[in-house]
């Protein structure tokens, strides 16, 4: 799959490439022939002979090439900068350093995945826009997935540059300290985490911990024994707040010695567990802090803001102990700016915001402050049955424009999970895309050029239209929370200001038809092993699992689609004609076998964790809805 310049479509486009419009067979390659001393590179050189074996045991034809690879550190642009040089006889990469030998690698495997028997004779000289090109995902919101998962991710992030990700943990650890707060099925242990560390290591992927430790710290301090050590005390168990209270969570009493010595035990286990010299303290939305138990001993916000930042000096300085650099959301301290010169100069300021209208020029004044800045947009997944796909990628447009004419370091794409984490890992490919190759290549054309490069290389369709569907399903998500109100009771649904029109709805029902129906057609082709799938290609195809995910969340959106057009309905006052339209008990069986299929994909991908209450939720939520068509 070609450009209309002849040049083959890639994630990430690469920053100049140079194609004669001439070609070559396939490579003819010996494993252990490429002299380098970086063992991660040599790895990853034996997966591109596997994947060009596999191509010839499927009866391709390969032509022999002399194959070299070197590092030069004097390129001009970086150590992850490369070249890539293919010829009539030969191949060549020059790598500024191991990482760039091991990017330049992943760029021929997907010239080798995308140009099918033949590649183009070419030169590419490629290297970063951001020196920091991450992504955090959510791993405590109600879902944990398991190792095999999060390696499966670490292999997707790898094949697009990214060097970091970033696990978001408010309680979803196995602490030796306290085993009450998570278990082994809710949550990581430290030796899944280290693991996962040396694994993502071998792939220049930095594993980042993001832990909570003064805001979102619902589960911990609705725990009897730490419920003294929040702001305003919990009124209620974990189990029993519905998920916007778990969402907004609790708020540590930063007064109280007892609740830094509960930090410091936080923070000592999870820094034994993950090498990274990175971790994230997070700091965000404190939103009772000075409004609970020390009501009466901060005067005004300024004071306010200074017990803040003492809070994260200490826990900067604990992190230091063990020789880490502290990364900070933005939202509080750009409300303090009389604050900044307190905090550590090495000190990564995440500013982030979610929509295109987000204040997106501050993190420009975090640059001229002197502070390492990354800008932070998200995949739009969290609280949506399927990602708004358009919203995300007007988000992460501007993130990307705004922080390279700014000075940001990095690009952090965050993939939440708000609400119980209902929206599937494999919804967010195309976010995680998106965002990874404008990391890379800023001025990459986004649109229909990354949707025919994403269609081929991770749905392994040359059709376009295969995610124009996707795109269709997935409008509603652009302008409603599609999850929230799926689960939330009617009468909420009908009053909700963020319903879409029903052109909108009818329009993402269809969409999500199309996609399900080319998903059965693509599906029936594919029976191979999830593992051997990736290994045969460029490590960005989706599995089987991936398409059952994301044909799962068409099926989900076209169940929404009906309750959404009788939401409108009920709110014209045709509730009687709905109730004539609507077969109720069919919508209910189409609702329980959907869950029920949602709970073997769970299963499949993620520990128990939060299962149990999306499937509650789906119950309820058929319940109510034939309550309402009753009526």
């Amino acid at each position: 799959m070609t450009t209309g310049d002849g040049s083959p479509k890639l994630l990430p486009s690469p920053k100049h490439m140079n194609a004669t419009g001439q070609r070559r067979a396939l490579p003819l390659l010996s494993r252990g022939s490429v002299p380098a001393s970086d063992r991660r590179v040599h790895r990853a050189f034996d997966e591109l002979v596997e994947c060009v074996e596999r191509r010839q045991a499927a009866g391709c034809a390969l032509l022999p090439a002399r194959f070299s690879m070197d590092i030069d550190r004097a390129r001009s642009h970086s150590y992850e900068s490369y070249g890539l040089h293919i010829g009539a006889n030969d191949i060549q990469i020059v790598g500024g350093g191991e990482a760039g030998c091991f990017y330049g690698l992943q760029t021929l495997r997907q010239l080798i995945d995308t140009c099918e028997d033949y590649l183009p004779i070419c030169q590419i000289d490629d290297f970063p826009t951001f020196e920091v090109r991450g992504l955090l995902h959510d791993v405590t919101r109600g879902k944990s997935p398991t190792l095999v998962t999060l390696k499966r991710l670490v292999d997707y992030l790898a094949a697009l540059k990214i060097n970091q990700l970033q696990l978001y943990i408010e309680h979803a650890f196995v602490f030796f300290f306290d085993p009450e707060i998570c278990d082994p099925a809710n949550g990581m242990t430290a030796l899944e985490v280290k693991e996962l560390d040396a694994y993502a290591r071998e792939r220049f992927v930095e594993l980042v911990p993001a832990v909570a430790t003064l805001g979102h710290m619902g589960r911990i301090l609705s725990l009897p024994r730490y419920r003294h050590l929040a702001e305003i005390e919990a009124s209620e168990s974990w189990r029993a707040m519905d998920w916007p209270r778990r969402a907004r969570g609790l708020t540590l009493d930063v007064v109280n010695p007892e609740s830094l010595r509960l930090v410091e035990s936080i923070w000592c286990e999870v820094l034994a567990a993950f090498s990274s010299r990175s971790v994230n303290i997070c700091g965000d939305e404190p939103w009772d802090i000075g409004r609970g138990r020390n009501r009466g001993r901060f005067n005004g916000e300024e004071e306010i803001g200074r017990a803040y930042v003492d809070h994260l000096l200490f826990t900067c300085r604990l992190c230091e102990r063990w020789g880490r650099r502290c990364q900070l959301w933005s939202d509080v301290i750009r409300n303090h700016p009389k604050q900044l010169h307190r905090l550590p100069k090495d000190l990564s300021v995440l500013h982030w915001g979610y929509d295109d209208k987000s204040d997106v020029v501050g993190a420009e004044k975090f640059v001229e402050a002197g502070f390492h800045t990354l800008a932070c947009p998200g995949t739009s997944g969290w609280k949506r049955v399927l990602n708004g796909m358009t919203l995300a990628e007007r988000n992460i447009q501007t993130f990307t424009r705004v922080g390279a004419q700014c000075g940001a370091k990095g690009l952090l794409n965050t993939d939440w999970g708000d609400h119980g984490h209902f929206n599937g890992l494999a919804c967010s490919l195309h976010g995680i895309a998106m965002a990874a190759a404008l990391a890379w290549n800023a001025d990459q054309p986004t649109g229909d050029a990354i949707d025919a490069s994403f269609a081929r290389l991770v749905l392994g369709s040359m059709d376009g239209s295969y995610v124009s569907a996707l795109r269709g399903a997935a409008t509603m998500g652009d302008v409603c929370e599609t999850w929230r109100l799926l689960w939330q009771p009617m009468e909420a649904v009908v009053a909700d200001d963020s319903l879409p029109t029903r052109k909108c709805i009818e329009s993402a029902a269809a969409g999500a038809a199309d996609f399900e129906a080319a998903v059965r057609t693509e599906a029936m082709g594919r029976q191979r092993d999830t593992v051997d799938e990736m290994r045969a290609s460029s490590g960005l195809r989706a599995s089987a699992d991936d398409l059952r995910e994301l044909s799962l969340a068409c099926r989900f959106t076209r169940l929404f689609a009906e309750k959404a057009i009788a939401a409108i309905e009920s709110r014209d006052g045709k509730a009687a004609e709905v109730r004539g339209q609507i077969d109720m008990d069919s919508w209910r069986r189409k609702l329980a076998s959907a869950a029920e299929e949602y709970g073997d994909v769970w299963r499949r991908r993620n520990k128990p964790s939060g299962l149990n209450d999306i499937l509650r939720a789906l119950d309820r939520a058929g319940r109510d809805f034939q309550s309402f068509i009753m009526q």
